[in-house]
């Protein structure tokens, strides 16, 4: 008995002992922003200056920013410290410091700081890469968004959406709601699973198709182990590559090797070509091994699955939020379809060319991108010491800056009315009068992101055919206003959005 009680005390002892140090080592690390003579938000144990990332955060999911975003607007700094636990994180609330971090002087900041491994398949991808690989990388995959890339897939676009149309079509005659995020996300998932895999994912037909399953599943917060794991690999991607943390779960992981590997065995064994993203990146992995074009195996599968992944959730959420506003203001929804009818008038089916003739349509898209970013913040790593002009203000190698977009594209002193929905702020006469670097929905300089022309087109294809054959109103069954989900890495409305559709 003796014997077990000091085993007992000892490993109280060593709790205790480990306790303690990790109280010191995190007062530690708040005296980081005083010690560089940085302004900083006084941070709290244990979480720094998140506390939403311990308690379900109310309201908008930029909760980690939005209070620090607050303050500091109020102390009128233009950047300013912050914690994300002990991680010392700094803020860029400056259009000006903006842009140099993001274009001026971007040899300073290449990397995302993202959790990247090359032993984990899916992370080997461009979105996270390091800058010793990203820029390799990009210059491969630039050709493969090109205009004529995008014409080569727009019959993909325009295909899937008329499964979309007829689904709606299906339940108006019903006189039934549409539930419009999951109509999308159904869409760009069909899209999105045609042009990089070349296959069906029937998302219309099957109600349980495993790519839009699988879909949900890599993006909802709500599972409490993927949020503990991505909050590990975003805030301390260190810890996270030292613990060998699995960026997807197993059957993630493995559904997409998978499905890649299989499609490109078959694909060559036939002799089958298709004009799609994963037939790109079948060229460049037939390159002789060392040509420079060439890419291997796992980087095909890391850049096809972070095709899908990129691809299908952004773009329904950024048509979700521009059909609900169209829905809650008839006139703009009117405006544009008249300009549609315009420029179709003498055109049976749509093409490239005319989609992009369609400038209120372009204000739309604009306006809801700057109201609604599809990701709340922008997130850098310096990668050499680097002062800001101006100021006294040194960032290390190694600090994470974060620009909450979300923050700046909804700030009162930069825009009007901020939370007033309003295409006309995008028009030819008023767009210019925009603060540069205010309004960033895809980021901006070298590493902006690549598949900005393809979410374009696909976003306009879906709300043109969806407003050139219905009238949307709201559903009395939505709740209103509406409230962003906190559970989403991506900007969704928390409860169900349904809109009435009236075939026209």
């Amino acid at each position: 008995m003796s014997l077990v009680l000091t085993f007992l005390g000892y490993g109280i002892s060593l709790l205790l002992v480990a306790a303690v140090s990790l109280y010191a080592y995190f007062l530690y690390s708040y005296t980081y922003w005083s010690k560089k003579g940085v302004p900083y938000l006084e941070p709290k144990f244990p979480y720094g200056n998140c506390i939403s990332m311990f308690a379900k955060a109310k309201g908008y999911p930029v909760g980690i920013l939005d209070s620090c975003y607050t303050k500091m607007r109020e102390k009128g700094w233009k950047i300013g410290g912050f914690f994300t636990i002990a991680r010392p994180t700094l803020l860029i609330l400056d259009p000006e410091y903006v842009r140099d971090v993001l274009v001026k002087d971007f040899s300073y900041f290449v990397d995302r700081g993202f959790y990247y491994t090359k032993h984990d398949q899916v992370t080997e991808n461009l979105f996270v890469m390091d800058e010793t690989n990203w820029k390799n990388m990009r210059t491969k995959l630039t050709p493969t968004f090109t205009t004529g890339k995008m014409k080569m897939m727009f019959p993909l676009i325009t295909h899937a959406c008329g499964q979309m149309t007829n689904f709606i079509g299906q339940l108006a005659e019903k006189k039934q709601d549409v539930d419009i995020r999951e109509c999308l996300a159904m869409f760009t998932t069909d899209v999105i699973v045609s042009c990089a895999f070349g296959l069906d994912s029937n998302c219309f037909t099957d109600k349980e198709s495993k790519f839009r399953n699988i879909g949900k599943s890599y993006f909802s917060f709500k599972d409490v182990l993927l949020a503990a794991k991505v909050s590990m690999m975003t805030y301390a991607p260190e810890l996270a590559l030292k613990l060998g943390v699995p960026s997807l779960k197993k059957e993630q992981r493995q559904f997409f090797i998978d499905i890649i590997g299989s499609t490109v065995d078959y694909r060559r064994k036939n002799n089958v070509r298709r004009e799609d993203f994963l037939q790109l990146m079948i060229n460049l992995l037939d390159q002789p091994k060392d040509a420079p074009n060439h890419v291997t195996f796992d980087q095909l599968i890391a850049q096809v699955s972070i095709f899908f992944v990129a691809g299908f959730e952004t773009s329904s959420s950024t048509m979700t939020f521009a059909l609900y506003e169209l829905a809650k203001h008839p006139e703009y929804q009117d405006r544009l379809r008249d300009e549609i009818t315009s420029v179709l008038s003498d055109k049976k089916e749509l093409t490239y060319e005319s989609i992009n003739e369609m400038k209120y349509l372009q204000q739309v898209i604009d306006e809801t991108l700057r109201l609604y970013p599809v990701v709340s913040n922008l997130q850098r790593k310096c990668v050499k010491d680097y002062t800001f002009k101006n100021t006294n203000i040194v960032v290390e190698k190694g600090v994470t800056c974060v620009i909450p977009i979300f923050n700046i594209q909804r700030d009162p002193e930069l825009f009007k009315d901020p939370l007033t929905f309003d295409p006309e702020r995008f028009s030819p006469e008023n767009k210019n009068t925009i603060v540069p670097y205010s309004n960033l929905p895809f980021g901006e300089g070298p590493r902006n992101c690549i598949g900005l022309r393809f979410g374009y087109m696909q976003s306009k294809i879906g709300i043109i055919e969806t407003i050139r054959k219905f009238k949307l109103t709201i559903s009395p069954s939505t709740k209103m206003p509406i409230q962003i989900d906190p559970g989403f890495f991506i900007l969704q409305p928390i409860e169900t959005l349904y809109l009435q559709a009236e075939p026209i």
